[in-house]
């Protein structure tokens, strides 16, 4: 299976503006996701997609690929197959497409190959991670996307509440999707849903559509960067020797 890893990045996020340049440890956000997604060796392309030519030009600055696509694109999802269409266009061939969020620095290499081990499956149209969250002042987080799978590990709901209701643990979202190439085709074409702009979870549209999302457990810390406090989270775990600078 020939997989092409698309990490989509823009600059002008209203939370953390800038946010794909912010130095983790010394190192650009957007370097340090590039060098982990490259690491695991699991797809045959790694790209970086912008609209931004300030982003563009730090990721040419480490030897990395840059695709710039349209500034009209309205998620990360559609910034992916923009610019799958742009490659394809120039002659190569993708059966698969990894959407590796900008703001997932310590992604980790093993979760990339699960990742690519789940499309290989012949009814893979869509497959996700999640990891388990303990009971703790996070679980209130809107930031922290939770989600409920079914006995088949398929996803039922995602939400930003603390769902399902009781005692924990619950599983927290990762910020990582993986798309047989002709589901990303068909998820783009997708209306918008009333539950996805009321919850603002784009995966939600393709559940309220029919879509089945298959959902992998990981047990790898991998802390996104929503907010400027979530960097100086991050920064303090990597001073406690909790994570690898």
């Amino acid at each position: 299976m020939n997989i092409l890893a698309v990490i989509p990045a823009r600059h002008a996020s209203s939370r953390f503006p800038g946010k794909p340049l912010a130095l983790v440890a010394g190192v650009p956000m957007i370097q340090r996701v590039y060098t982990r997604v490259q690491d695991a060796q699991a797809c045959q392309k790694v790209v970086v997609a912008t609209d931004d030519e300030r982003i563009a030009e730090a990721v040419r600055n480490f030897g990395g690929e840059v695709v710039m696509t349209s500034d009209r694109c309205p998620n990360g999802t559609v910034r992916c197959h923009e610019a799958a269409e742009q490659l394809e266009a120039n002659g190569e061939e993708f059966q698969a497409v990894l959407n590796i969020q900008g703001d997932e620095p310590f992604v980790h290499p093993e979760q990339i190959e699960q990742l690519a081990d789940m499309l290989r499956n012949p009814d893979a149209a869509v497959v996700t991670l999640a990891k388990s969250m303990p009971a703790d002042p996070e679980i209130e987080s809107p930031h922290r996307v939770k989600v409920v799978r079914n006995m088949s590990g398929r996803a039922l709901m995602f939400s930003r509440s603390p769902l399902p209701h009781g005692d924990g643990p619950w599983l927290q979202h990762v910020g990582l999707y993986g798309f047989t190439r002709s589901a990303l085709e068909a998820l783009v074409q997708l209306s918008p849903t009333p539950l996805e702009q009321r919850e603002k979870l784009e995966q939600l549209r393709w559940l309220d559509h029919g879509w089945r999302i298959d959902v992998g457990t990981t047990p790898h810390l991998t802390p996104s960067v929503d907010t400027p406090d979530d960097l100086a989270a991050i920064e303090a775990l990597i001073d406690a020797g909790k994570l690898g600078a």
